[in-house]
């Protein structure tokens, strides 16, 4: 059962907590909806029988990301070069019919890839292929026009596959999910063990903020004197609830008490007037409650002062 100080820092907590999780949530949602995700994924075109007419199709249709496993592939004699660095290679294959080509990612080429399964982006490589032909076809003794209907000039390339854009999509679409499952474990973190607790630290001027938050807890259900909407009064201790925070008070660490007409901003140029208990101890502590009305203030300064 969460105890009654604890469940006023839970009040604190999804004050913020709350509405940051609903943000997440939802954005989450509409994150993981937005079609982006459907362009970044791999479809697997091994066994297609119209390879090259298939990669055309996907290519002009802007779905260019694929997963082919390739049999028999060998090397074309033409490297990938990026800023004048060995990155790949281009190879072919000609299953299904057709001279199928490939950008391998390698800084050392094989003369020959027995099964390769090649996860890559299609691209339109027409310069390079008709000098892979026209060099395969020389060494083979033919007149290129014959080969000219059993090759395309789409490429599967490992090299052009954006690895790293798809990875940060998916972090910077995750993250919220990401961020609103760490708010939650937070939340129970708290309920578990309270003195973790971001308003739990002003509790180290009164002791062990364990032992101080099992006082407070037993004082509000035994030992409550006073309470008034969101101030308690105990024998030990004022406890004074707000939305966002929480503010502890040990009575005898009070020193002197003043209770003056302040005016307290609303925002927007607005102002209203209230009444202010200042409670001090120099160089120990401070805190200012505003009341709203002048019997409060003063039924709170009796209880404390009867202690």
């Amino acid at each position: 059962m969460i105890k009654k100080f604890q469940r006023l820092l839970l009040k604190n907590t999804f004050a913020v907590v709350g509405p940051a999780i609903a943000v997440f949530v939802v954005l989450s949602i509409l994150l993981l909806r937005y079609p982006v995700f459907e362009s970044l994924e791999c479809q697997d075109i091994t066994g297609v029988a119209d390879y090259n007419g298939r990669l055309k199709y996907m290519y002009e249709e802007d779905t260019k990301l694929v997963t082919y496993d390739a049999k028999n592939l060998y090397y074309s004699g033409y490297d990938y070069y990026i800023d004048g660095k060995l990155k790949g290679a281009y190879y072919y294959s000609t299953e299904n019919g057709y001279m199928s080509f490939f950008v391998i990612e390698t800084t050392s080429p094989e003369s020959f890839i027995e099964q390769y399964t090649v996860k890559g982006e299609i691209i339109n490589d027409n310069i390079s292929v008709n000098h892979i032909v026209g060099k395969l076809a020389s060494s083979a003794g033919i007149k290129e026009e014959l080969v000219e209907n059993y090759y395309s000039y789409y490429v599967i390339s490992e090299l052009d596959y954006p690895a790293a854009y798809i990875s940060l999509v998916y972090v910077l679409c995750l993250s919220p999910a990401i961020v609103c499952g760490l708010l939650i474990l937070y939340t129970l973190m708290i309920i578990v063990n309270p003195a973790m607790h971001s308003q739990s630290e002003q509790l180290t001027n009164y002791g062990e903020v364990r032992q101080v938050i099992r006082e407070i807890n037993d004082e509000l259900k035994r030992k409550l004197l006073y309470k008034r909407e969101n101030v308690y009064v105990t024998h030990n201790y004022m406890v004074v609830s707000h939305i966002l925070k929480t503010e502890v008070i040990k009575l005898d660490m009070v020193r002197y008490m003043s209770k003056n007409i302040a005016e307290k901003k609303l925002g927007f140029g607005k102002t209203t007037e209230v009444y202010r208990l200042t409670i001090s101890n120099p160089g120990i502590l401070f805190y200012e409650v505003d009341f709203e009305d002048e019997e409060f203030i003063d039924e709170v300064v009796k209880n404390i002062r009867g202690f």
